[in-house]
């Protein structure tokens, strides 16, 4: 058994992340991405997280991604 942490891939679109359960890795995260601008000419980033838990990041620079439903959640604590 590998000591790695298992790695979520998915792709950022607007403010809605969209999970990629069969990625295995970048490569495949970004072909995907590649594939949504070029067929649905939508800006897609590849993000990914660590864990169920863990806030998404970019792969490219590791900022943590500012989800709808992190932004959601944050309005219901500010009220």
């Amino acid at each position: 058994m590998s000591g790695r942490k298992q790695v979520q891939w998915g792709v950022l679109i607007g403010l809605a992340v969209r999970p990629l359960p069969k990625a295995r890795n970048v490569n495949d995260a970004s072909l995907y991405a590649c594939n949504l601008e070029i067929v649905k000419n939508l800006k897609a980033v590849v993000v990914y997280r660590d864990s169920d838990t863990a806030n998404w990041r970019t792969w490219s620079d590791e900022t943590p991604v500012p989800t709808q439903l992190a932004l959601d959640l944050y309005e219901k604590e500010a009220q």
